[in-house]
């Protein structure tokens, strides 16, 4: 009976201590997992996930969008959502995307293919209307209010509400340009925004002009926000040549366009309006341009500052490249490129491998090849430098100087072919009166002398080291 007793006693007395022995060690795994109280406290300071929003970026397809480049339907809509919805898009090789409405960004964008593929993808234009086209909106617009003085480091404007470090800013004077102005060319420049302090604004290069603000000069500031494009490993073409600007790029920094194809837009293939810092590499246009047309151009820089046409070819063109605008282009460079045209008398006048209108200073063209245009260069401009360059074939002159302020032409070669010669080498229109230096340069087949033209009206004229040799 008491051994019964003792085990019934035993029974709730092991259950105390099993249930003890439990609850300590849950306490001390518990304590073991909390924090102190300043980790707790940092803890509870620092960010959660879903407070941490890095930036995303979109890379899409044509083909997200119901696109396919390999069937004969119009891929209009498709390209377009995908333009709208894409920061990068890429394109199929050996696709042909079809559309017959101009595409259209207003943000930055890069469209690409694959680099290292067979064959680039093709944007197939069938309307007679550009292929492509970036535009970007001004945030706002002021005027100057007090004078600006040539190489300034800053402007004063109005106000400065709305702009930012980054933005462009194009200034516009209510005064003509100073050559060639045709009624509608004016004074201005294109400048990037580096700071602001008050209602100075300081730019990425001291000022190019003066403008006598107070004295009956109104200069306008309109600024647009800081976007981009990037092209590469893509051809846009019509059917057949039409009269036509394939892409417009508006208003940019920084664009890219590399190893791009345009055909058959007999009117300019790249038109970049007002942009700053704008890069064109490997690339290859063919217009198909005829008489009836007085533009022509492969690429026109129209205002910009800063744009670089480097190792690219031209075919069927009035020009090849083409610096001018309702406001000054400046600082532009075009090296290393090819030019194709036709014999004398095929297209309209005054085209060249070449060149420049009016509002145009500081550009230079070196090492490039000019092939049967009626002038290897023309040039209308101020502080033009044509250097190092080789024009062969049926041309009048190697170069023409129309309007404008200095030209400095040296060290370039005129080649015989076939048993051509030109007339001159360098010819001087009636309408410059500005300095001109021609030095070094080498000419293999020439009918008529070195210079000519009127050249008694000239401020000055330098002319050394420059060599004629008959084939």
């Amino acid at each position: 009976m008491r051994r019964q007793l003792l085990n019934i006693k035993k029974g709730p007395f092991l259950f105390v201590i099993l249930f003890l022995l439990t609850a300590s060690v849950w306490l001390i795994v518990s304590i073991a997992d909390q924090p102190d109280s300043k980790e707790n406290s940092n803890k509870s300071k620092a960010p959660s996930q879903t407070q941490i929003k890095p930036k995303s970026v979109r890379l899409r397809t044509p083909e997200d969008f119901g696109a396919n480049g390999f069937d004969k339907k119009i891929d209009t809509k498709a390209l377009q959502a995908a333009i709208e919805n894409s920061d990068t898009l890429t394109l199929k090789n050996g696709a042909t995307y079809i559309i017959d409405k101009p595409l259209v960004s207003e943000h930055s964008i890069k469209i690409e293919s694959d680099k290292n593929g067979k064959k680039k993808p093709v944007i197939l234009q069938i309307s007679k209307k550009s292929a492509f086209i970036l535009n970007n909106t001004p945030t706002t617009s002021t005027v100057v209010s007090k004078r600006i003085s040539i190489n300034n480091p800053y402007v004063t404007l109005q106000t400065t509400r709305g702009m930012k470090a980054g933005d462009l800013l194009h200034l516009t004077s209510n005064k003509l340009w100073y050559w060639d102005n045709r009624g509608y060319l004016k004074k201005g420049e294109l400048h990037k925004i580096t700071k602001i302090e008050g209602n100075k604004v300081y730019l990425d290069r001291a000022t190019s002009e003066d403008y006598m603000v107070g004295a009956g000069e109104i200069v306008t500031a309109t600024v647009y926000p800081n976007i981009s494009i990037k092209l590469s490993n893509i051809s846009f073409t019509h059917p057949k040549a039409y009269k036509t600007a394939m892409l417009k790029v508006n208003y940019t920094s920084n664009t890219d366009i590399e190893n791009v194809s345009v055909s058959n837009s007999k009117h300019i293939g790249i038109f970049l309006n007002c942009t700053y810092q704008t890069q064109v590499r490997n690339s290859y246009i063919n217009l198909g341009t005829t008489k009836d047309i007085n533009t022509g151009y492969g690429i026109q820089d129209y205002g910009g500052s800063g744009t670089i046409v480097t190792s690219s070819t031209f075919k069927h063109v009035r020009r090849g490249v083409d610096f001018s605008g309702k406001t000054p282009s400046r600082y532009g460079k075009v090296s290393n490129s090819k030019a194709y045209g036709y014999k004398q008398g095929t297209l309209a006048s005054g085209n060249s491998g070449f060149g420049t209108h009016s509002t145009a200073e500081n550009i230079t063209f070196e090492n490039n090849y000019v092939e049967n245009f009626n002038y290897g260069f023309l040039t209308r401009g101020n502080n033009i430098i044509v250097k190092g360059n080789t024009l062969e074939g049926y041309s009048k002159n190697f170069i023409a100087i129309s309007y404008g302020g200095s030209v400095n032409v040296m060290n370039n070669t005129y080649k015989s072919k076939n048993g051509s010669k030109l007339e001159n080498f360098l010819f001087v229109l009636s309408t410059y009166n500005g300095s001109i230096s021609a030095t070094g340069n080498r000419v293999v087949g020439q009918k008529g002398q070195f210079i000519n033209g009127e050249i008694s009206q000239l401020k000055q004229l330098f002319v050394k080291g420059n060599s004629v040799i008959q084939p």
